[in-house]
């Protein structure tokens, strides 16, 4: 089969279907090796692939998935640089490789606020200079090279981590209070703790980071 580039040129690729254990043409789980040169089985361009996508010639399938001949296969994998470039850039920028979480609506969530933050920063970064105001603390103490305080009369640039820091530090507190408060009993929290509820809920931050 020829594979097609975007940059012109055209690669001869020869793909077939294997059998190894459970996996084989007519099974629920297809093995198919695709290369550049059938007699040497280069390293680097040589994939070995499994898929739920039935053979065009199986017999009495039971998948939910539509067949798929051998070139079909070949040129959704073929996508998977470009996905995984796309991920890199996300990990690397916008975070992806900075938390753990357990659910896809976690990971949306997550991915939210980080965006956010990152227009955020963006929207300051192309905004015209202001006046600076001095007295005004930041939300979230930050700290300079080696380790020392970061001076006071040095304005911070926009920074995406840091604007999510911030958002966090008011946002996490706010619904934990009130979720395990509300998980523990149906009246009103008292006074003191209802104060710490409106200040995180109007966006008073906490510091999340600091030791105490």
């Amino acid at each position: 089969m020829e594979r097609h580039f975007r940059d012109g040129h055209t690669e001869t690729w020869w793909a077939a279907d294997a059998r190894l254990g459970g996996y084989g043409p007519d099974s629920p789980c297809r093995l198919v090796v695709a290369t550049t040169d059938p007699a040497t089985l280069p390293e680097k361009a040589t994939w070995y692939l499994a898929t739920n996508l039935p053979h065009p010639d199986a017999p009495h399938t039971t998948s939910p998935h539509p067949p798929a001949d051998l070139a079909e296969i070949i040129r959704l994998y073929g996508l998977r640089p470009w996905i995984e470039q796309s991920y890199k850039q996300i990990k690397d920028e916008l975070g992806w490789a900075d938390f753990q979480v357990r659910s896809d609506r976690a990971i949306r969530r997550h991915q939210t606020l980080v965006n956010c933050a990152f227009s955020f920063c963006w929207d300051q970064w192309f905004a015209p200079p202001g006046p600076l105001d001095a007295t005004a603390p930041g939300p979230c103490p930050t700290r300079g090279q080696r380790g020392g305080p970061t001076p006071s009369h040095q304005p911070q640039q926009p920074y995406w981590p840091r604007a999510l820091r911030a958002i966090r530090s008011w946002l996490t507190p706010a619904v934990t209070l009130n979720r395990w408060w509300r998980a523990w009993t149906d009246t009103d929290p008292p006074s003191e703790l209802q104060a710490l509820i409106d200040a995180v809920t109007t966006g008073h931050g906490i510091d999340l980071y600091l030791r105490i």
